[in-house]
């Protein structure tokens, strides 16, 4: 009877785990690999999030739509998370914000032959500029401000074209973080990719965050976000996606 008893203690410390699990949906961007690759339904940051969640037994149910429908599906009450956002991107109320779970490393990209004299925000002003969706609400007031006063800026969802704009020359320069660049370089076609490039740092690391329409569900993704970390199950879910060379 002993081990009987220990068997219901053990089951009865698993059930209010079990009882809690639910299917959370999530609105994700579309076209952010090596973070998020939609058509296979894996990539690092997908990854991180899904076991993040399962942790307590959540099951991660994606809903991918282009970038600039992200923050609308999440205000509108049509998903229950919103992936890769932070406090910056304009929800504020009725939301619960994640730890930083991933970490983009933006970056002003330009083709070295043409010897840009970049040092800072404002002296992008004079070039034409392709940079990611919504660029200018994530990346700082200064560059904002740029954005909005050069007539040659644009942003664009479909973050491979940048990569084919720039090797063509028919754009000065892109925005756009430093993996997804490597990975759209190393899946072009449709142009040459080796002529060198000259990257300019002038943005900090930006730290993304998942918002929950639920404490709860932040409370536990967090917990499971902390496991990963500790666990060393988060490294290695970036070491599949990146060598150790190409990491920040």
């Amino acid at each position: 009877m002993k081990w009987f008893r220990t068997l219901m203690l053990i089951a009865a410390l698993w059930l209010p785990l079990a009882a809690v699990a639910e299917k959370i949906s999530m609105v994700i961007g579309l076209a952010l690999p090596p973070y998020v690759i939609a058509d296979r339904d894996t990539g690092i940051e997908l990854e991180i999030v899904r076991e993040s969640l399962a942790y307590r037994g959540h099951e991660l149910v994606p809903v991918y739509v282009p970038f600039w429908r992200v923050l609308s599906m999440l205000e509108q009450g049509l998903t229950d998370a919103a992936m890769t956002v932070n406090e910056d991107s304009g929800i504020s109320d009725g939301v619960f914000y994640s730890q930083s779970h991933i970490t983009y490393q933006n970056q002003v990209i330009g083709l070295k032959s043409r010897s840009y004299p970049i040092t800072e925000i404002k002296d992008l002003a004079p070039y034409s500029i392709l940079a990611f969706q919504s660029a200018r609400k994530y990346l700082g007031d200064e560059f904002a401000a740029m954005a909005s006063e050069n007539p040659q800026y644009q942003e664009i969802a479909r973050q491979a074209k940048q990569v084919t704009m720039l090797y063509s020359g028919r754009i000065d320069l892109v925005v756009m973080d430093k993996n997804i660049f490597n990975y759209y370089r190393q899946q072009e076609v449709r142009v040459g990719t080796d002529a060198g490039i000259e990257r300019f740092e002038l943005f900090p690391p930006s730290h993304y965050k998942v918002a929950f329409i639920r404490a709860d569900w932040r409370d536990d993704f967090d917990a499971g976000l902390q496991h990963l970390i500790e666990s060393g199950r988060y490294q290695a879910i970036v070491n599949r996606f990146i060598t150790p060379s190409d990491q920040p």
